[in-house]
């Protein structure tokens, strides 16, 4: 009974977070850019354009993380695998140093 009920909820989850995917975690990641690492629009714009090569489910992560939605960012957690993570979170770790010296 438990089991239907885990794979009903992670089906729900997967398909909110394609949802999510979809519904502008670039600009989200523009927009938390500007407002928390208060970098000038050019850097945000490269921060954005650069997230665009990441996937789906690491967009919507990046974009979770950013807003501090741990609901979600836990959720993406568990369908991602451990070379999604990583890259997303090199990804957070890199992309603003990087964009802010130009590329």
């Amino acid at each position: 009974m438990v089991r239907p009920l885990l794979v009903a909820l992670s089906f729900v989850a997967l398909t909110a977070t394609s949802a999510l995917a979809d519904a502008g975690d670039l600009e989200t990641l523009r927009t938390e850019c500007a407002a928390q690492l208060n970098l000038p629009s050019g850097a945000c714009d490269c921060i954005a354009a650069k997230a665009g090569e990441l996937n789906e489910n690491q967009q919507a992560f990046l974009a979770a993380t950013v807003t501090k939605d741990v609901a979600t960012a836990a959720a993406l957690r568990m369908q991602m695998g451990i070379e999604e993570l990583t890259e997303a979170g090199m990804f957070m770790a890199n992309s603003a140093q990087n964009c802010s010296q130009g590329g």
